[in-house]
């Protein structure tokens, strides 16, 4: 008994700790995945620090223009990352973002469990146009959060400062350009 007695705890705190984690994204069908990565360089994101000492790889930004605006955004292309998102960010410069890339392209969905400012969630095909926004989505405050599901297959998704898409001119259809630096 001694010994399943241990095991019991670890196996519990584990599920605990696992069901804490649950970020903004969520793949059809699938769990959250979503990415909080700490940037520092002009243009980047501004967070309230929390995941400074975090010994992960350094966030990749990449410049997106959508039609004339550009927005410089943190990378979201691993599991973790994407399940981490924006959560728990404070602040989000004017003109950055974050971009989730996706392996493969297939319905998406999003969330706002663990955010703290409200978003605008640009969905993106494969071929870089915009699908879709989702604008002004505010943080979930209660559960079960809501969803922000693309209507068709896509392979990218931006998220900005809530009202950017209104306050840019950016509509379904306009076209997406992605390039590596900042």
């Amino acid at each position: 008994m001694r010994v399943r007695t241990p095991l019991l705890i670890v196996v519990l705190c584990c599920v605990v700790a696992v069901s804490m984690l649950s970020g903004c994204v969520m793949t059809q069908p699938g769990t959250p995945t979503n990415t909080n990565s700490v940037t520092t360089a002009p243009g980047s994101a501004v967070t309230n620090g929390s995941s400074a000492t975090t010994a992960s790889k350094a966030p990749t930004t990449y410049r997106v223009t959508v039609g004339n605006v550009t927005v410089y955004a943190e990378a979201a292309d691993t599991f973790a990352e994407r399940e981490m998102g924006l959560m728990n960010r404070t602040y989000l410069n004017e003109d950055a973002g974050m971009l989730f890339i996706f392996p493969t392209q297939q319905q998406q969905s999003f969330w706002m469990k663990n955010m703290r400012i409200p978003l605008d969630i640009v969905f993106i095909t494969a071929d870089k146009h915009v699908l879709e926004i989702y604008a002004s989505v505010p943080p979930c405050t209660g559960d079960p959060c809501t969803l922000y599901t693309s209507s068709a297959p896509i392979q990218y998704v931006l998220e900005v400062n809530s009202g950017f898409c209104a306050r840019n001119g950016i509509v379904s259809g306009d076209p997406v350009v992605i390039a590596a630096g900042s």
